[in-house]
């Protein structure tokens, strides 16, 4: 076989948003020791024309075996290897409208997480870098005031979080905690760019959905502030 061919070239979607190649396996497995490609890298493959994370590629797998880059170093267990059930992402208004392979579809672009209870997620001033949607058990949102904890609330199965600091790339504001054993399914930025630009009749009524919860979101914040000043007002 041609070394040239399809079926032996790859190419890379790198974190600069550049998609680089074709290039060749052996070069894939270099930059895997460099440390230019990690497990959750966006590669497409030529031979079956389908972008998919390097750890889930069986010729690259291997590889990282040898090296220490899981999500463990975060006390994450991921279960990228486990189905997630259709009837777990239409519990979220963002994709009830979604068709079986529609879901099916969009999983693909996401990494599962399961995370046992008490544990760290996303640390204040952390990047926002993806949103993550509970599929099961629930998260704390606190903050650290001089080592004392303000529970700031309570997210839980069929809602997702993350979204703000991920659209506008702004670190974390507060810290995220799981409250009890946790399955969430997290969707990097660069993950949804890639479905933007390789499944956008998919990537528009996700995003339009976000925007909506987004929305309401703002304007239930803005008739809290309205109420408390108003409130304010006439007890002066």
């Amino acid at each position: 076989m041609n070394d040239n061919s399809p079926e032996s070239t790859y190419k890379v979607w790198a974190c600069d948003n550049m998609v680089y190649g074709p290039i060749q396996e052996s070069v894939l497995v270099q930059w895997i020791g460099e440390e230019r490609i990690l497990p959750n890298t966006w590669i497409h493959s030529g031979a079956d024309n389908t972008w998919r994370q390097a750890s889930s590629i069986d010729a690259l797998r291997e590889h990282f075996s040898a090296l220490k880059h899981e999500a463990a170093s975060l006390n994450w267990k991921s279960g990228s290897g486990q189905a997630i059930r259709p009837d777990e992402l239409r519990q979220f208004e963002v994709f009830s409208s979604l068709s079986d392979s529609d879901l099916d579809q969009f999983v693909r672009f996401g990494e599962l997480l399961q995370i046992p209870a008490n544990e760290l997620i996303i640390k204040k001033g952390d990047p926002g870098d993806a949103v993550y949607f509970v599929l099961s058990g629930e998260v704390r949102v606190r903050l650290l005031v001089q080592y004392d904890e303000t529970k700031l609330g309570v997210i839980k199965s069929g809602e997702f979080f993350g979204e703000m600091a991920m659209f506008t790339q702004s670190p974390r504001s507060a810290d995220i905690l799981s409250e009890s054993d946790t399955r969430l399914l997290r969707l990097s930025a660069e993950a949804f760019l890639l479905l933007i630009k390789q499944v956008p009749a998919l990537a528009g009524p996700v995003l339009f959905a976000i925007a909506r919860v987004m929305a309401g979101r703002i304007a239930e914040t803005n008739s809290r502030l309205k109420n408390e000043v108003a409130a304010e007002y006439v007890w002066r």
